[in-house]
């Protein structure tokens, strides 16, 4: 039979301890909540965007209002097509419904294609970031 004496206790406990404590899964944004990137992003960038665009922007000036107005610039979503489709969705329907009036069939396709651009980016930070 082994006899542990307090000192091997106590360096064997701090072991498992530090073990652990270094063992903390990291957080990766791999399963998004689409209500929460919707509530945090897409809902912040339609305002934005119908803001600008109800003071007489273009659709251009107004894409960049929402953007450095937003979240959008600075989050990191997951590699996944549909993430970024659905968050389109989402977001220029609130523009539909609360500018709509403002917008033509071309600056809706503007819209789109920078929407999807900044999608891409947002999907890639780590390629825009330096290290």
């Amino acid at each position: 039979m082994y006899i542990i004496n307090k000192k091997s206790l106590i360096v064997f406990i701090l072991g498992l301890f530090l073990v652990f404590l270094l063992d903390l899964p990291t957080l990766e944004a791999i399963e998004l909540d689409l209500t929460a990137a919707q509530d945090a992003v897409g809902k912040r960038f339609a305002s934005k965007f119908c803001e600008a665009k109800e003071k007489g922007f273009s659709s251009e000036s107004s894409s960049e209002f929402a953007l450095n107005n937003t979240y959008l610039k600075f989050v990191a979503f997951p590699e996944n097509d549909s993430f970024v489709e659905d968050l389109w969705i989402y977001t220029i329907d609130i523009i539909r419904k609360d500018c709509g009036n403002y917008m033509t069939e071309e600056d809706e396709t503007n819209l789109r294609d920078f929407f999807q651009e900044e999608g891409e980016i947002a999907s890639n930070r780590d390629l825009y970031l330096p290290n």
